[in-house]
């Protein structure tokens, strides 16, 4: 019986999502305890399904979708009723005809849809996976028999590949016994630049929790992994992670100090460390957790920085190793994902009712049937007997009995109410326009040589029927791609802007800022690239030549430009050591380093807590002690550093409004010059940034490190403890200058904003520039016109916006009949 109830509850039930359970700990080259040993903790596989159906589920699952409509239920009791003898009234299987071909083309329809969601299953649970070898034994893994689905449960789900895992283990009588199981069957990576013979190729359906893995850059994460090292001497990884929040941007990943010094298979086989995490949970950027070493009997603490993401792309960086710590349906993807939903169309939804009262009058007519039937059966002397068949009336039926079997003839007589060909048009022209959308041309896009590919059928009629459509900008309607084209220094402008157009001028300007490089440097300066060089202005280095505050100021700017960010530097090739590569977490951020070393202060490398710098030709070298992280809500990013003088120095670039309010006093000229250069950047709809230093008293930043170390070490509320000591520092800048820099919109986003508009479909755009910036843009993009008319809000609060919202509503409800608003009730502003 229980096999039975499990068989159903695969059958029918949703996909099995953990919205609580309880914390775990991993436990790496290291025994289990003696609680652990006679039951194992049960994990998730790493085998996933997204598919609504399997073999055996999809018949039974799929009829009882289809008969949630309104109209099937009506057509199979008739088709029913049909079957009656005393009330049929021709031959069922005429009808049963129709029905059976709109439940079979939407079966086929449906089947289709899901073949596409099972195959593309069986791509990721079949990707190839790199882990530790054979040799190696994984403590965490319950026997493979007990893991194992038998009998019909095999056709129910696909195998979780319990019995293809390297490195498996069962658990012995004691806690220190465990026995190992070699996998001949997979092959050894001998590719890998890190001893490639201790590491084997496996599936990610056959990994589990407490696996190592590596990863390679392009490699998709196959779980949620808690990060032990990288190429990068840091422990810093990149991540794309579009796929589970849509950003375009990189994000940065870092190892727990503990384990940087891992660089080989020989190391990761002999740490020993148990990793206690948070239980499974749906929040992306959350993360809790610790990881104790065994040897030195240290804990540290692990946070989101430390967890790689399924679904994520590892990214400029060559590779990284970690332990798998969530896996299958527990990784945070899947638990976002949740059910696979059956998707209705609101033409659908709108006959379910439309049938509903087509039904109510159907029921009037054939009641009024009935009783007419009736009244006029007991009246055996009337004109109506001759209408009736002599059979009916000599069987001695009585009159309530009559108007009783009348009342079903007359519904199966009355059926074409709601005509099933309907809906039988309905399925075909579906199929049709699926079949169109994918051929049209005109949604072809040559350069990935993909066609537009319909998800759900069942949509097709809404695509007509879209009033709003919310989109992204960077990445969206821009193509992410960022020039720096001006910056504003103590209050005066550099950079010429030069238009796509005018590519002699570009060339001409490129020259003579080369030629500048070299009388200013007294040498040739052999990193900057010329050929991709954006920010255009010699002025700068006859600032530069002289001993003033101006000078002063440009050293600065670029030292900050230099110095402040995450970005990793290389060698794309050993035959040119000068031509430096930036592989940077978002774009700006490559930009900005990028021109920094264009103009003459280039970011060599990074080597632990090392920046190598070449500043106007000569070496620098800056001691980094501590990196305070961009957030979105933070808006800005600082390092501090120790100069080769030995100053300290906290160095911060971020949105002009959080700088401008951490500025020291006195600054009052120099910041309205900036706010205004500022602002005419962002008219031309380019993005702004702000930069500022400070120097650090060295008692002061004593303190401030063992509150920031002991922030970060917190078990508890982390992030805002450590916003909270990060926040503490970054006052009392001195401010230097501004950014500006361009993101070109994509081709063809004016044009299809314009149509959009013409067709009635409202564009909601989200940005987080400048005021100014978005409303430039808005006019470039067509999402802004000279005959609108232009409202700013600038609520800081729920209450300041309503307000506002409420006072322009009122000025434009005489002319606009829309937008008129009537106070009191909340209404739509509620």
């Amino acid at each position: 019986m229980s096999r039975a109830r499990s068989l159903l509850a695969r059958l029918f039930s949703r996909r099995r999502t953990n919205t609580h359970g309880h914390e775990r700990s991993i436990y790496v080259n290291t025994p289990l305890p003696a609680s652990h040993t006679d039951s194992l903790p049960h994990y998730a596989p790493n085998h996933i399904r997204t598919a609504k159906y399997t073999v055996l589920s999809f018949v039974p699952k799929n009829l009882l979708e289809q008969f949630r409509r309104a109209a099937n239920i009506y057509f199979l009791f008739l088709l029913i009723l049909q079957f009656i003898p005393a009330v049929t009234t021709g031959l069922p299987g005429l009808s049963a005809l129709a029905l059976f071909t709109i439940i079979a083309l939407t079966m086929i329809k449906d089947g289709y849809e899901d073949s596409k969601r099972s195959a593309s299953d069986r791509e990721a649970n079949r990707a190839r996976a790199v882990v530790l070898g054979q040799e190696w034994v994984n403590v965490n893994k319950a026997p493979a028999h007990a893991m194992r689905p038998r009998g019909l449960m095999r056709l129910v789900g696909s195998d979780s590949g319990a019995g293809g895992s390297v490195g498996g283990a069962v658990p012995g009588a004691a806690p220190q016994a465990v026995h190992t199981r070699t996998q001949p069957q997979f092959d050894v990576v001998r590719d890998m630049d890190i001893d490639g013979d201790s590491w084997a190729i496996t599936e990610w359906r056959h990994i589990h929790v407490g696996d190592i893995v590596l990863l390679r850059e392009g490699d998709s994460v196959p779980a949620d992994l808690v990060l032990l090292g990288s190429s990068d001497p840091d422990g810093t990884c990149f991540v794309e992670t579009k796929n589970l929040d849509g950003e375009t941007n990189l994000k940065s990943k870092h190892a727990p100090a503990a384990t940087l010094h891992m660089t080989c298979p020989q190391q990761l086989s002999a740490f020993r460390c148990i990793i206690d995490a948070e239980p499974p949970s749906t929040l992306l950027y959350s993360f809790k957790g610790s990881i104790q070493i065994i040897d030195s009997n240290d804990r540290d603490p692990l946070g989101v920085d430390n967890l790689l993401l399924r679904g994520s792309v590892l990214r400029n960086t060559q590779w990284v190793t970690g332990v798998v710590v969530f896996t299958g349906d527990e990784t945070k993807i899947m638990m976002n994902a949740g059910e696979t939903p059956s998707k209705r169309s609101r033409i659908e939804r709108m006959m379910n009712y439309q049938v509903m009262s087509q039904f109510a009058l159907l029921f009037a007519l054939c009641l009024l049937s009935a009783i007419l039937g009736g009244v006029y059966y007991s009246r055996a002397n009337s004109f109506q007997a001759l209408f009736i068949v002599p059979f009916e009336t000599s069987s001695g039926k009585s009159a309530p009995l009559y108007g009783f079997l009348t009342f079903w003839t007359a519904l199966i007589l009355y059926q074409t109410v709601v005509p099933i060909s309907l809906y039988v048009t309905i399925e075909v022209v579906k199929s049709f326009q699926a079949y169109f959308i994918n051929q049209d041309m005109d949604m072809y896009y040559a350069p990935a040589e993909r066609r537009c590919v319909p998800k759900s059928w069942n949509l097709s009629d809404d695509l007509g029927q879209v009033e709003y459509i919310f989109s992204d900008k960077t990445g969206t309607l821009t193509q992410n791609v960022m020039i720096f084209r001006q910056c504003t220094i103590r209050g005066r402008v550099y950079g010429e802007i030069v238009g796509d157009d005018e590519p002699d001028r570009a060339v001409e300007l490129r020259r003579a800022m080369d030629t500048r490089i070299e009388q200013t440097f007294g040498a040739p300066y052999l990193f900057r690239q010329s050929e991709t060089a954006t920010f255009l202005d010699t002025s700068v280095y006859d600032d530069l030549q002289t001993d003033n505050t101006q000078a002063r100021a440009i050293f600065e700017f670029f030292t900050v430009l230099a110095v402040c960010h995450t970005v990793i530097s290389s060698v794309p090739d050993s035959a040119h050591p000068h031509v430096l590569e930036y592989k940077a977490q978002s774009p700006d951020e490559a930009a900005l380093v990028s021109t920094a070393r264009d103009v003459g202060f280039a970011f060599l490398r990074r080597d632990k807590d090392r920046v190598y710098c070449n500043f106007r030709g000569q070496d620098h070298v800056f001691q980094l002690l501590a990196t305070l992280e961009f957030t979105s809500a933070r808006k800005r990013m600082s390092v501090i550093v120790r100069c080769e003088d030995g100053r300290l120095m906290l160095l911060s670039k971020g949105a002009d409004s959080v700088i401008m309010d951490r500025i020291r006093a006195n600054q009052e000229r120099l910041r309205q010059a900036t706010l205004g250069d500022l602002e005419l950047f962002a008219n031309h709809g380019l993005r702004t940034l702000c930069l500022g230093y400070r120097i650090l008293d060295e008692a002061e930043y004593t303190t401030w490190k063992r509150d920031y170390d002991h922030a970060m070490a917190s078990l508890g509320d982390r992030e805002t403890e450590v916003e909270a000591v990060s926040d503490r520092i970054e006052r009392e800048l001195q401010l230097i200058g501004g950014t500006a820099i361009e993101d070109k919109l994509q081709d063809g986003v004016p044009a299809t904003i314009a149509q959009l508009a013409l067709a009635g479909i409202k564009l909601w755009v989200l940005t987080g520039d400048k005021t100014e910036t978005a409303i430039n843009i808005g006019y470039s993009c067509n999402l802004l016109n000279n005959d609108m008319q232009l409202v700013v809000v600038t609520g800081g609060d729920h209450e300041g916006t309503r307000a506002q919202l409420e006072r322009v509503l009122r000025e434009f409800g005489d002319t606009h009949a829309d937008l008129s608003f009537a106070g009191g009730g909340g209404g739509a502003l509620a």
